[in-house]
């Protein structure tokens, strides 16, 4: 696919984002479950209650393992007589493997979905876009659109942005349609603004290692507390219940450098009061921003989570970070 006659590398802020764009975001799978037993194998399975999925709106949950800590988060959605969603391609593999362990009994069946490619639009038109290619409106309680063979989610954060699955077989007159009304980019355009909106990149480095809640992923309500049993939910509800979370979710920015940023590399803070370096959280994600800047997203202990603070790498104290401001 080729860029409309700019940079499609460079990435921006959602602040500086004036124009309408598009791209292909080739970092995230769709995940297909049929079967009969669906609904009750994956409530069994994942954070949230599938029944309360409703055609009109897509959830935000997670699929952990037995010590509640996440394998992956998605977006899923009810689409006909299955259920899809969206996941890390880096993670997909791992996450199937985990899910089809007790599905032995069960008239399910879990693959990878071929037949569709995911887009992200965005763009002070991007509403309008959707409205004159698939005739379709959102209203106030909508956060899903399904118009034949392709699915639209609306996400809000942190500016409204509309990821489109559509099917390989109205692939051209989508690309045809849309390269006339917005400008492709490079996917990592999606990438930033996910780290902007605090929602945490589970990718394979990061997959099985932390807590939920510490992901910050109860802010997005991809946890119920009060459904049936689920794997995980026990050390969940008594890490909520004791109130020990001490971690958040947040984003860092700093001036960009010839290094090769690693995810799940330290992230360290120096206090000049006690002369001490403390290691207050790990990256699990970033991306080089205009104007030679750098975003990072952040697991990082809520003490620290300052404004005034200064942060760097564990490996280079000589590249610095603050708290980026929304």
């Amino acid at each position: 696919m080729k860029n409309n006659e700019i940079d499609n590398t460079i990435i921006y802020l959602s602040k500086n984002l004036f124009y309408n764009i598009f791209m292909e975001l080739d970092s995230w799978s769709l995940i297909n479950i049929t079967g009969i037993d669906r609904k009750e194998y994956l409530n069994n399975q994942f954070t949230i209650d599938m029944n309360v999925i409703s055609k009109h709106q897509y959830k935000v949950g997670a699929h952990c393992n037995i010590n509640g800590k996440v394998w992956t988060s998605f977006f899923i959605f009810k689409y006909y007589d299955c259920y899809l969603y969206i996941i890390r391609s880096s993670v997909y593999k791992k996450h199937i493997y985990e899910l089809k362990k007790y599905s032995l009994f069960s008239k399910i069946d879990i693959s990878k979905e071929i037949n569709f490619v995911i887009f992200g639009l965005l763009g002070p038109d991007s509403l309008l876009i959707i409205e004159r290619f698939f005739l379709k409106k959102f209203n106030k309680n909508q956060s899903l659109i399904i118009s034949k063979k392709t699915i639209i989610l609306k996400i809000n954060k942190p500016i409204n942005r509309f990821l489109i699955i559509i099917h390989k077989s109205e692939l051209f007159s989508f690309l045809k349609f849309i390269k006339q009304h917005a400008i492709y980019r490079d996917s990592k355009q999606w990438l930033g603004l996910d780290i902007e909106s605090y929602f945490p990149i589970i990718d394979n480095e990061i997959s099985g290692r932390f807590i939920l809640q510490s992901l910050g992923l109860k802010e997005w309500n991809a946890i119920d507390f009060n459904k049936g049993c689920y794997y995980g939910q026990e050390i969940l509800c008594k890490y909520e219940n004791k109130k020990i979370n001490q971690f958040i979710v947040c984003s860092l920015i700093g001036e960009n450098c010839l290094y090769n940023l690693k995810i799940s590399e330290n992230i360290d803070y120096f206090d000049n009061q006690t002369g001490n370096v403390y290691h207050v959280g790990i990256i699990l994600a970033w991306v080089p921003i205009f104007d030679k800047k750098i975003l990072l997203q952040i697991r990082m202990k809520k003490r620290f989570f300052k404004y005034k603070n200064i942060f760097f790498l564990s490996s280079d104290p000589d590249i610095k970070f603050r708290i980026f401001e929304c």
